[in-house]
């Protein structure tokens, strides 16, 4: 019984004394760069004299993305932070123009981070991230009509994290969805007969990759930190 009680105390010691790569304090920033698949809807109203027609059409958008953020530590299981990503979706060429629409848009999140593991090499992070995005769509035409609407942005994830000492690349699974109702067009013509009330993306994937850097020590010097 004192053998296993001695364990036991040893066992906590050890614990509590082990290295991790997440704490409270801790400030971790990083950029990361990846591809994300969407199941879109777009609905919009034609007008034609006193006729006005609804239609509603589905289809698939592929982008690629760039984002950075920074994460605080409010305790050593849970951050809080922000994140930037802008979005660059892949389009094929106009069969008539030959030319590419230039579809993007931006958004700026707060994020929420739930940190399941966390030992000297590896943090686990379950997480999500929301806030406001804005859309640009040029279509490229003779007239040059462009999009712009203002929305949500919004994923879910899994985020392994890496370290080698205070650096470390860390790998991305999550859900990504936007929606915008605020759609407008430089076109007066088309504004006439036509009213854009949602663009919207998801039942969507992605994937990322990136790298991350940790500062600030934790408290007590038990843990890797920007020193080492």
């Amino acid at each position: 019984m004192k053998k296993l009680l001695l364990l036991s105390a040893l066992t906590f010691v050890l614990s509590s004394q082990a290295q991790h790569s997440f704490y409270k304090g801790a400030i971790v920033a990083d950029v990361r760069t990846g591809i994300e698949v969407y199941n879109t809807t777009f609905k919009y109203t034609t007008t034609n004299g006193t006729t006005s027609k609804d239609t509603v059409d589905t289809d698939k958008a592929a982008d690629t993305h760039f984002g950075f953020g920074a994460e605080y530590g409010l305790h050593k299981y849970f951050g809080v932070g922000f994140a930037v990503n802008k979005h660059k979706f892949l389009n094929d060429k106009d069969s008539v123009t030959g030319m590419k629409a230039d579809t993007r848009s931006t958004d700026g999140n707060i994020v929420l981070n739930f940190h399941a593991v966390s030992t000297k090499h590896l943090d686990l992070v379950l997480g999500t991230d929301f806030g406001i995005s804005n859309f640009h769509f040029g279509t490229n035409d003779k007239v040059n009509t462009i999009l712009t609407g203002k929305g949500t942005y919004a994923s879910f994830y899994v985020n392994p994290r890496i370290y080698f000492g205070p650096v470390g690349i860390n790998f991305r699974i999550f859900t990504p969805m936007f929606s915008y109702k605020n759609v407008t067009t430089n076109n007066a013509d088309f504004n006439k007969n036509n009213t854009i009330h949602q663009f919207k993306g998801s039942a969507a994937w992605g994937l990322s990759f990136g790298i991350q850097y940790r500062f600030m020590k934790e408290s007590g010097g038990t843990s890797t930190g920007a020193s080492h």
